[in-house]
């Protein structure tokens, strides 16, 4: 098949001369030489076993078999056309026009809102809307396409699908060490600024997992885990949050575990979408992506 097709590229230059009836005027509109025109009629011809055209004068004129030949191309290629025509207004309405995600705002703040934009900037989403909500009763669902929630289930009305539990860690700047009392049997953090986002209850959890006394420490309560993770890394206290959060600034070495002690966090990340919507290519899409993130690398 690819052999009998072979002669397809030719076909500009056979219809430009059979409207134009002239070698000379088809080489002009083609932008190519009268010699290559010539040549691609001839093989055509060759090609296909017509004999296309008569010569007239210093013109060309289709002989009968030509000119039902170029009637022929006509039909097909205009075929051709309008199959790609409908098959791009297609793709053109099966891509979405807008997306809204919300997200914790550690969360996207951590990594998530780039995994977001790579995927929206992937799928050729022109209208990305990143919304803030920390649990599913602060989602505005009206607006939002998909949501991830620090939450427990059950979740009514929605689908969810874990994305990561969550243990706490403690993590401080590197700057901070050394004022750490790491050395003696009955450690302390004497003098430590403790950064909480609730009322001490899951300092006072780990405290007691990890043998440690809060004596003597000082306490920041900030109104979310964000606001926690930026003051560790400014060396202004020690935080006690999820690695999931911390993961690129542990990495990059501004943040390190100065405890060996975790606990579990009393909710966990859950991916969350409108029942209804669950099944749309778009939604489970957008879920491998952003369960690709949370995934142990392989090694």
């Amino acid at each position: 098949m690819a052999r009998s097709l072979s002669f397809l590229h030719y076909l500009p230059a056979f219809r430009a001369v059979a409207r134009l009836n002239s070698i000379r005027g088809a080489a002009e509109e083609l932008n190519l030489s009268p010699s290559a025109v010539s040549l691609q009629i001839k093989k055509l011809g060759e090609a296909t076993g017509i004999e296309l055209f008569d010569k007239v004068g210093r013109g060309l004129v289709l002989t009968q078999a030509g000119a039902d030949f170029a009637e022929a191309v006509a039909l097909s290629l205009g075929q051709i056309e309008t199959a790609m025509r409908r098959a791009g207004n297609l793709d053109a309405s099966a891509r979405p026009a807008a997306l809204s995600v919300s997200l914790p705002t550690a969360l996207g703040v951590a990594w998530l809102s780039s995994a977001v934009v790579e995927f929206a900037e992937s799928r050729n989403i022109p209208n990305l809307t990143i919304a803030e909500a920390v649990t599913a009763a602060d989602v505005d669902w009206d607006a939002v396409d998909l949501a991830i929630v620090y939450d427990n289930p059950p979740f009514p009305g929605l689908s969810w699908r874990l994305l990561s539990e969550v243990r706490l860690r403690t993590v401080c700047a590197p700057i901070l060490f050394p004022r750490l009392d790491l050395q003696h049997r009955d450690r302390k953090l004497n003098g430590i600024t403790l950064l909480h986002e609730d009322e001490g209850e899951e300092w006072a959890k780990w405290a007691v997992a990890a043998r440690v006394s809060l004596q003597g420490s000082g306490k920041v309560r900030v109104s979310t885990v964000a606001q926690a993770i930026a003051s560790a890394v400014q060396g202004r206290g020690i935080a006690l949050v999820s690695d999931v959060l911390t993961r690129n600034y542990l990495a990059e070495g501004r943040l390190i575990q100065p405890f060996l002690t975790s606990i579990n966090a009393a909710r966990a990340y859950y991916i969350l979408c409108d029942t209804d919507r669950a099944e749309e290519p778009l939604i489970q899409n957008l879920i491998e992506r952003i369960l690709d993130y949370v995934r142990p690398p392989r090694s």
